[in-house]
């Protein structure tokens, strides 16, 4: 049973429902209203402008994220995190694209970056700033490996999974910086009921949940329908359509990262039919999370770096 906030007095089952029918009423007026939203930043808008150009290179998105100093700084000292190890100097995004990280991984990193630079949330807690970055990093490279276990018949596009990776929860963000007191109440919510589904808890207290306010976001700013359909339903196993692979792909790592305390998927159990249908073994599963739990240790160092 979800325990409810008391604020004042005593809250009774019919006071929680009106707040909540008048909160979700709110928080769903407000992002209809297109122009409540924060607009894709420059940057993004730019970064996906020239991922349509026939004759990017290194060089013209080197040229392109260096406009920006913080994205910039992001891409060179990624480089020299636990994950790459490069030991020599980097001194432009371009010698970063060529030399360690490859030109889809910036590309993706760089629009992920800027899109997610207007959300101010709050920076700790279980759906803060922090854990949003410790679960997109260490789903970056926990879905890459689950993805290469796929037959290669259904393996999905390795810059598509890493995009969603990084933005499919980009819905926490958008709660704490449209709506800072709702956020709050969540969190306290979740913090109240370790036991009970984020997304239930979201559900129960708003009457929306992170999925919906990401999708919607994500509409509004017309990011690719992959990554809409996959945030909208990534904590549904049953979910059946458009992107469904991509969408289990995430369900499936949401749950396996649970089990080290990572993300919003504590309390989420994984029905066989998903390891079914993405042809992967629970037992390969399990040892690609074994031998992946010593990087976990890189992730939280990398997660510093950035939020520094």
């Amino acid at each position: 049973m979800i325990k409810p906030l008391i604020i004042k007095g005593i809250s009774t089952n019919s006071d929680i429902l009106d707040d909540r029918l008048t909160t979700s009423a709110n928080i769903r007026r407000k992002i209809n209203d297109i122009n409540a939203l924060p607009p894709l930043p420059g940057m993004a808008q730019r970064i996906l402008l020239l991922g349509t150009d026939p004759f990017a290179d290194s060089r013209k998105l080197g040229e392109l994220i260096e406009l920006d100093p913080v994205i910039t700084t992001h891409v060179i000292r990624w480089t020299s995190s636990a994950f790459y190890g490069y030991r020599g100097k980097i001194s432009s995004v371009q010698e970063a694209i060529n030399r360690v990280l490859g030109f889809d991984f910036v590309f993706n990193l760089a629009l992920g970056l800027s899109a997610l630079a207007p959300l101010k949330g709050p920076i700790e807690g279980p759906i803060g700033i922090k854990m949003f970055w410790t679960h997109a990093l260490a789903s970056t490279y926990f879905l890459k490996a689950l993805n290469e276990q796929m037959p290669a018949s259904i393996r999905l596009e390795p810059k598509e999974v890493f995009l969603a990776a990084l933005l499919r929860n980009i819905g926490f963000p958008l709660l704490g910086h449209m709506f800072p007191e709702d956020f709050k109440n969540v969190e306290s919510r979740i913090i109240a009921n370790p036991t009970i589904a984020i997304l239930d808890l979201e559900n129960e207290v708003l009457g929306i949940d992170h999925a919906q306010l990401g999708s919607l976001l994500m509409g509004a700013w017309c990011l690719p329908k992959p990554l809409i359909d996959s945030t909208y339903n990534h904590h549904n196993p049953n979910y059946c359509g458009d992107n469904d692979r991509l969408t289990l792909l995430i369900f499936l790592c949401d749950c396996l990262l649970a089990r080290l305390g990572i993300g919003d998927a504590l309390n989420q159990i994984c029905p066989d039919e998903v390891f079914d249908k993405l042809q992967i073994s629970p037992v390969t599963c399990q040892e690609l999370l074994d031998k992946w739990l010593a990087k976990l240790e890189s992730v939280s160092v990398t997660v510093e770096i950035m939020m520094s």
